[in-house]
């Protein structure tokens, strides 16, 4: 690295980190102003609270750095600018595309650490956030009143007693399910009616009881305190009683169930990838918005050398203009980015477009007009 990319370099990195760290920081302000009061009324333990609040970090990362990263640039060539450094560097015959060298490596860069968080940290950290959340939430209501059959469950499992009622129907296996009440901490469910049908959607068989957990070392379900429905031409025909039944049939992960109950922006990579496994074959609007989800986050990593792009042609032209005018176009540029995304995802879940194309084709187009932005420059 010649003397030139480091100065360039070093500079950029300091606006950068300040830039990252203003905005991360300011976003876990307003997450600890929006969940502190919930963990204050909880009774939430000081270690339960910081590991919450410190799992969020991760999660903005893939938000906060392009747009960090574009308002560095921005920066750093604006200041290369009023000092007439630009000036002097093109006047010496070095073009645009080595002055900004060390950027476009460091957008790469970005781009690659963006791409290997997303599959691993960002998930993980992601999951963990919630389940805490979860965890403290139960502990209180559990504390409180104690509801949910908390003496059957037993010492081992337990039940959010303020948990909604879920629906659940497996197509692929013939399976619908009902939980009164589900607890996605735990995996334990109470007031369950699990049906199991034939090719024409009639039941054949059945179960029902009053709580049941899911036995994640053999991975099935195991139910308590409940009878099975015997049923021919999809009526009930007997209820024999049992007090405990393991049906290794159940397979259904109680985290899957969840995960088909969120918006699939709220959910990790590794859940919309449960979730399209699960879906199989299904065509439909709904597993659609998951697997443009899922191509999205695989694609939005790619963003920081778009943000190179964009910023580096309007920065350097300001040479010749005023450089507001150059800033004020990119940042428009970079927003048309965000809104073109935003509507090639609406016509993906709408299956309009294929799900890989809608999350591909804005990073595609934008990247291919940054590179005729900067050859033009040149």
């Amino acid at each position: 690295m010649s003397l030139l990319d480091r100065y360039i370099f070093r500079e950029w990195l300091k606006i950068f980190v300040m830039a990252l760290i203003s905005m991360v920081g300011l976003l876990l302000v307003g997450r600890v102003f929006g969940d502190m009061p919930d963990f204050a009324r909880w009774g939430a333990s000081e270690r339960l609270v910081l590991k919450y609040f410190a799992l969020q970090t991760p999660a903005y990362l893939p938000v906060v750095i392009p747009v960090a990263l574009l308002v560095s640039v921005l920066f750093i060539l604006g200041f290369f600018h009023r000092n007439h450094e630009l000036t002097a560097m093109r006047a010496a015959g070095i073009g645009v595309g080595r002055i900004t060298r060390g950027l476009w490596v460091a957008g790469a860069a970005l781009s690659v650490m963006l791409f290997a968080l997303n599959a691993t940290l960002v998930p993980w950290a992601t999951e963990e956030a919630r389940r805490l959340f979860e965890t403290a939430k139960f502990d209180f209501l559990a504390r409180e009143d104690g509801r949910a059959g908390a003496a059957a469950a037993g010492t081992t499992q337990k039940a959010d007693p303020d948990a909604v009622v879920q629906f659940y129907a497996n197509p692929s296996a013939g399976r619908i399910w009902s939980i009164n009440r589900f607890s996605g901490y735990t995996g334990r469910g109470y007031g369950i009616i699990v049906y199991q049908n034939d090719g024409e959607g009639r039941p054949i068989e059945g179960w029902m009881a009053r709580y049941g957990w899911y036995d994640r070392q053999h991975g099935h379900w195991v139910l308590e305190d409940g009878r099975r429905l015997e049923c021919r031409d999809g009526a009930p025909t007997a209820q024999p009683a049992f007090k405990r039944l393991a049906l290794k049939q159940l397979t259904e992960e109680p985290q899957l169930m969840r995960a088909l109950d969120k918006k699939p922006h709220h959910l990790s990579i590794n859940e919309i990838r449960g979730v399209l496994k699960h879906a199989g074959a299904e065509k439909s609007a709904r597993m659609a918005a998951y697997a443009v989800q899922y191509h999205y986050v695989l694609a939005s990593p790619f963003c920081c050398l778009i943000v190179i792009g964009l910023a580096v042609p309007f920065a350097v032209s300001g040479v010749r203009v005023n450089p507001m005018v150059g800033v004020s176009k990119s940042l428009v540029l970079f927003a048309l980015y965000y809104l073109l995304s935003n509507l090639c995802a609406l016509l993906g879940a709408r299956q309009n477009i294929p799900p890989a194309l809608a999350a591909w084709a804005p990073n595609l187009a934008m990247l291919a007009l940054a590179i005729w932005l900067c050859r033009r420059i040149n």
